[in-house]
């Protein structure tokens, strides 16, 4: 655990502040804390969420985590779901007499997936595959991490109550388990305080957006004997035609169900009475309720889906000194598996530049590109989760809309053609969590920290990531000939120089790369020096001969700038390119770093015209309830709620 400097009335944090502890939060302080900055972690909880809000982490975070050499451990986490179990959603009529398969969408297991990844190495797939996990684990693995780190000072029990901004910092405002204040001042502070951020709201960032026209009662349970009966055999989304859906949380007897509801307080109410029912009547769907053991209820409330996008990621019109990740600059509905999978990549994003403003070798565009880079892919994503709910929909409204819903229990001729329909819908949909372009192909393409190279824009594909090493693209995975080492194994902690000018001679090492920080070649020898001469840490890599076949995945280009966060700032060296003529001296070299670190903006940078979301949902209001439930602060979008331990009896949430 780390340490700030204490005066009579103020605490001085040394580095980042960072408000709220969730999962973006001490991704944030763990990236800091690797990157050689000390930081401050404050959360209003004393312990780890009991909220089962995420089961799925996309393959692009599985892939930060192996960058950030947590993947493995995380892996093996009790609760975390085995690697040889399947990704499968089902959808049944009901789970008890007459109960027939409607529609299986099948997603192949971890060790699957890893096999597809080694016979496809093109560049075209990640890293690592994805991981089933809830959110329970995650945060708990993480705060583990978080308070062994010396670098970061945690301060669990400490509620956000206001800030200050002003030239030079921020002073933010708490109270801790006793109610006392305790005042923090920081150059910078972090906003990863929930979908209800108190940290946005202080420096008057909008959120735009609002909740979808529906709600639903969510019961969080253990049962050893669901497990055992399985129906269907295993899966880990369950939808019953009626809408109503189950998730297995852990391959052993942990589950979430999720069945809609009315809005109307004292309906809520009376479902909280008596929660158990959910689950059978989730499982029994158009059939009688499906009866069987539960162990124990962990959680029960009632939520509904909220889309919502900050105006700007950071404070005083995208320049200041608060920055907003995760849920605090944006919210959306489960569907695709966007929401905490995108905070983890606003932690990264955001981590390596705080780095650069502590170490005083970033320049204002770093602050400014922020907003710029990520904003846009978020809208990208939010417009992606809507198309998924916009296909998905229809399926629950023809299914309770049709005159007589028995007919999909009936063994008859009739029930068979209305069950066959519902499946080619569905097979038509097929899965939301397979987008691998928009998991892996988000572009930076208009960022002034990017050296462009008026190369032409790969095209873009939802379901599949074009590999590119296209300055503001994502570097591609490949594997080394080894077939194990990935080419992001090799990056450094800060910047990386690719250097692919050797591939092309005879030279070849036993594994493939070398780390040559201290040879003295040139124009590597010449980048290396630039690079020192403006204090920037820059990890040299350069491939042997034996790895034609990665330059080739990575276009040819003798070199490659990427940055911490894995995305590509600038490449230069190939044969027919535009600057192929260009002498990589020292004045053009200091020009690219001055760019990347954000002292000079990219001449090919133009300010875009801010984009508004557009969804098409009638995005029917039901404040009313608020009103009448009383509610309050809290985190998620729950608006009732109970913990068998709960630390702050939190029992609601801000709607608006």
């Amino acid at each position: 655990m780390g340490s700030i400097q204490v005066d009579d009335t103020i605490q001085f944090s040394p580095g980042p502040l960072i408000v709220g502890a969730g999962p973006v939060g001490m991704l944030t302080a763990l990236r800091l804390a690797q990157l050689g900055v000390p930081c401050t972690l404050c959360e209003m909880n004393t312990e780890t969420t009991r909220w089962p809000k995420m089961d799925h982490n996309s393959c692009h975070t599985m892939e930060i985590l192996r960058i950030m050499g947590l993947v493995e451990e995380y892996r093996q986490q009790p609760g975390a779901v085995p690697q040889h179990s399947d990704w499968d959603t089902i959808f049944f009529n009901t789970c008890g007499v007459n109960k027939k398969l409607v529609s299986r969408w099948h997603i192949p297991s971890n060790n699957e997936y890893r096999a597809k990844i080694h016979a496809n190495n093109d560049g075209s797939q990640p890293a690592e595959p994805g991981q089933r996990c809830s959110q329970i684990v995650l945060e708990a693995f993480l705060k583990k991490k978080c308070l062994a780190e010396p670098l970061i000072a945690t301060h669990f029990g400490y509620k956000f109550v206001s800030l200050g901004e002003d030239n030079e910092g921020v002073t933010a405002t708490f109270r801790d388990m006793d109610n006392h204040e305790k005042m923090i001042r920081t150059p910078y502070l972090v906003g990863a305080d929930g979908a209800q951020s108190k940290v946005r709201k202080s420096v008057g960032i909008q959120l735009k957006g609002r909740p979808l026209p529906a709600a639903f009662f969510m019961v969080h349970f253990r049962s050893k004997e669901l497990t055992k009966l399985s129906p269907f055999g295993k899966w880990w989304h369950a939808f019953g035609l009626h809408g109503g859906f189950m998730i297995d949380q852990d391959d052993v007897d942990t589950y979430t169900c999720h069945e809609p509801c009315s809005a109307d307080a004292a309906a809520i109410r009376e479902l909280q009475e008596h929660p158990e029912e959910i689950p059978y009547r989730v499982l029994g769907s158009l059939g009688k309720p499906y009866k069987f053991k539960i162990d124990e209820i962990m959680l029960a409330n009632a939520w509904r889906p909220n889309f919502g996008l900050a105006d700007s990621y950071v404070s005083r019109d995208g320049h200041g000194r608060v920055f907003l990740c995760g849920d605090a600059a944006h919210r959306n509905p489960p569907h695709g598996g966007y929401g905490m999978n995108s905070g983890v990549e606003d932690a990264i994003s955001l981590a390596w530049r705080l780095s650069a403003l502590h170490k005083g070798i970033g320049g204002g565009n770093l602050v400014t590109s922020y907003t710029d880079e990520r904003r846009p892919n978020m809208m990208l994503r939010l417009e992606r989760c809507d198309a998924h709910i916009g296909k998905f929909t229809p399926m629950i409204v023809r299914t309770m809309t049709a005159p007589n819903t028995d007919i999909f229990l009936e063994k008859s001729e009739e029930g068979e053609k209305a069950r066959a329909e519902v499946a080619r819908h569905l097979d038509r949909v097929g899965p939301e969590n397979i987008d691998r372009g928009v998991e892996l192909d988000l572009r930076y393409l208009n960022s002034a920290i990017i050296v462009s190279d008026g190369t032409r824009e790969p095209r873009f594909d939802n379901m599949r990531y074009t590999p590119s090493t296209r300055p503001g693209h994502r570097a591609p995975h490949v594997f080394l000939r080894d077939n194990q080492t990935s080419i992001v194994d090799l990056y450094g902690i800060e910047w990386s120089l690719m250097d692919f000018s050797q591939v092309e001679s005879d030279n070849q090492t036993a594994n493939g790369f070398v780390s040559l920080d201290n040879k003295a070649t040139s124009p590597v020898a010449t980048f290396k020096a630039v690079a020192k001469a403006m204090r920037i840490p820059l990890t040299h890599v350069e491939l042997d001969a034996g790895e034609k076949h990665v330059k080739n995945v990575w276009e040819n280009y003798d070199y490659v700038l990427v940055r911490p966060d894995g995305y590509v700032a600038w490449r230069g060296g190939k044969e027919g390119a535009r600057d192929e003529h260009c002498e990589l001296n020292e004045g053009r070299i200091r020009n690219i770093l001055s760019i990347a670190l954000g002292w000079k903006t990219d001449p090919g940078f133009m300010e875009w015209e801010k984009k508004e979301l557009n969804l098409e949902i009638n995005l029917t209001s039901i404040h009313g309830v608020e009103e009448e439930l009383g509610v309050g602060e809290g985190q998620g979008d729950a608006f009732v709620g109970f913990f068998k331990e709960d630390k702050r009896k939190v029992v609601g949430n801000d709607l608006n």
